[in-house]
């Protein structure tokens, strides 16, 4: 089994996934996880999700079978209920929501995956504002945290109605930030590695 700690600075599904190590060396996660998947093609497969973690473990008493399209997709398919799941839409999303943290990941070709947040680290939780997939910025932790207006400030921060919103947990407009970041297109430069808690 393959294991690996770091600071994850993940852009885009078609970019590398970069994962910064302890003693600054950077690991592309993105080959690690290709050839798990493609090694994990045709068999039965539980999926396990969470807004600080994402698993994939080959288990034959499951009900879904995964394919992997190199270049293409990722899903679990079961045809006797004519269910799919998209693998590639979830992971991604957990894969942004995790960008900017300290994660662990542990994989063995054929049998596990798992991507999980290094609990060891402090992050600030943040939640959904009303209906909507943006979140509250706690007053003051926009100087703190964030660092608005600063070198270093966060690429998730914007400026909407009743104050400063955080976009990392909300979807397209969060990976169209990272895009930017990875064209160097926007002038923020850090990935925040707030996390979320879920909606008040």
């Amino acid at each position: 089994m393959q294991k690996f700690k770091g600071r994850l600075q993940f852009m885009g599904w078609n970019l590398p996934w970069k994962l910064v190590t302890a003693d600054n060396g950077e690991v592309d996660l993105d080959p690690v996880i290709e050839r798990f998947f493609i090694s994990l093609n045709g068999k039965h497969v539980k999926e396990e999700e969470g807004p600080d973690s994402y698993g994939l473990v080959a288990d034959e008493s499951a009900k879904f079978e995964f394919e992997y399209i190199q270049g293409g997709c990722a899903i679990l398919k079961n045809s006797k209920e004519i269910a799919i799941s998209n693998v590639q839409a979830i992971f991604e999303n957990i894969l942004v929501w995790l960008s900017g943290r300290k994660v662990e990941v542990e994989i063995e070709d054929g049998k596990e995956m798992k991507l999980f947040a290094d609990k060891s680290e402090e992050v600030v939780g943040l939640y959904f504002i009303g209906e909507g997939n943006s979140c509250e910025v706690p007053k003051g932790i926009e100087q703190t945290v964030c660092k608005c207006g600063q070198s270093d400030c966060c690429i998730f921060l914007t400026i909407g109605t009743g104050g400063f919103r955080c976009e990392k947990f909300s979807g397209p407009m969060a990976r169209l930030l990272l895009g930017r970041l990875a064209k160097g297109t926007i002038r923020a430069s850090r990935i925040g590695n707030c996390s979320i808690i879920g909606r008040k």
